[in-house]
């Protein structure tokens, strides 16, 4: 070893030394692991038997039947486990569930690549330069499906009425059906506590955003213990449907309509020439330090524009009320809550995440993919409250 060594750095001398004897350790560890799996398996089935090995007794109930050869992937790598028989009927061990061939520790591997975002294609390869041995994207599936419980529990969990802000928006998704694509919109809430913390509350895959989908997505927040009483603000786009609904189920609460949705609208009723003009003064509307002056600003603006741009005019004249309930909020709050963009940056990841995929095969594909994402932002957020939300007011 010394030879070997000699005339070589401190730090290239440990790197081979690891590199020596990390494979031997590896090797040690994935044989004492079959061993420590078999001799659980070997106690299970003396309990099954009623007898030792060879021994004589009136309390045996069945025979050995030699054992049979079982590959099971472990974070060790691949183990070959001597797994054994009965002579009579079929054997059910604790230690090795039936026909499971991934160990607990590599599923929960698997959920987490693909929590992570990668693709059920590229999870063999991954799972390959990790473990020693490739998984195949049917397996891979098999395991994410297991997702679907989780998912039901999501969806299906109390909630508290806490929030102090609501935000909706709705994202397109699309889905195979029989012959053709079908493209609906995945309605999402998300909300902001009191203490500042953030929470994708509830998601829902629909047809459209009809005033029918809203309401049964709303009622359901509802029915698990969103009441509202404790909102002070609901932040929507300009969908006539959602309106609608919230009209029906939050009657109490404040509403606010997206500035980012009704400038956009704005700017496709004006000559791009007019962008850095018209559209510039019109967003010191929302900029104004207080509604009373954001008014003020408002009208001169209409004076201004009116002939000239009266398509614009009217898009932003028709909704002003809506626009300006935000500034009833504390000031360190209006940045935020004018608009769906706290929203709109989730659906960025969804959009990533989901993009590669084109077209999911079934809604519960969707369900697994988006509950994913939305499990891993919000366990993210768990100890981030927003500082300016934590504020008394």
């Amino acid at each position: 070893m010394q030879t070997r060594f000699a005339h070589r750095s401190l730090h290239e001398a440990i790197k081979e030394f690891y590199g020596f004897f990390s494979e031997h350790i590896e090797d040690m560890a994935r044989q004492k692991t079959e061993q420590l799996v078999e001799e659980a398996l070997k106690a299970e089935i003396d309990l099954m038997v009623g007898a030792e090995r060879y021994e004589r007794t009136e309390k045996r109930k069945n025979y050995r039947n030699g054992h049979y050869l079982r590959e099971l992937i472990s974070h060790h790598g691949l183990l070959k486990v001597r797994v054994p028989r009965l002579r009579a009927g079929k054997v059910s061990f604790q230690t090795l569930a039936r026909y499971r061939r991934y160990s607990g520790e590599v599923a929960e591997l698997i959920r987490g690549l693909f929590f992570a975002g990668v693709s059920t294609r590229k999870m063999g390869v991954v799972l390959e330069y990790l473990l020693g041995t490739r998984v195949s994207a049917q397996t891979v599936s098999r395991i994410t499906q297991q997702l679907d419980r989780e998912v039901k529990i999501f969806r299906s969990r109390p909630l508290g009425d806490d929030y102090r802000y609501l935000f909706l928006d709705g994202i397109v998704q699309s889905e195979q059906v029989v012959g053709s694509t079908m493209r609906g919109p995945l309605l999402v809430a998300y909300g902001i506590r009191y203490d500042g913390t953030r929470e994708i509350i509830a998601y829902m895959k629909a047809k459209s955003e009809s005033e029918a989908a809203w309401e049964g997505f709303l009622e359901d927040l509802f029915r698990r213990g969103l009441i509202g009483d404790r909102l002070k603000l609901i932040v929507a786009d300009g969908s006539s449907g959602l309106w609608s609904a919230l009209e029906r189920v939050y009657p109490q609460v404040a509403k606010q309509l997206c500035w980012a949705h009704k400038m956009r609208n704005v700017k496709d009723k004006m000559p791009k020439k007019a962008w850095d003009t018209c559209l510039e003064e019109a967003k010191q509307i929302y900029l104004a330090p207080s509604r009373k002056k954001a008014t003020e600003i408002y009208f001169a603006w209409t004076r201004k524009y009116r002939r000239k741009y009266s398509r614009a005019v009217r898009c932003l004249e028709k909704d002003i009320d809506r626009l300006l309930v935000h500034f009833a909020m504390p000031p360190a709050h209006r940045i935020t809550v004018r608009t769906t963009n706290p929203i709109e940056r989730l659906f960025r990841e969804v959009r990533r995440r989901t993009r590669p995929i084109g077209s999911f095969t079934n809604t519960k594909s969707i369900n697994r993919i988006v509950y994913g994402i939305f499990w891993t932002i919000n366990r993210m957020w768990e100890d981030k409250p927003r500082i300016q939300f934590t504020q008394n007011y």
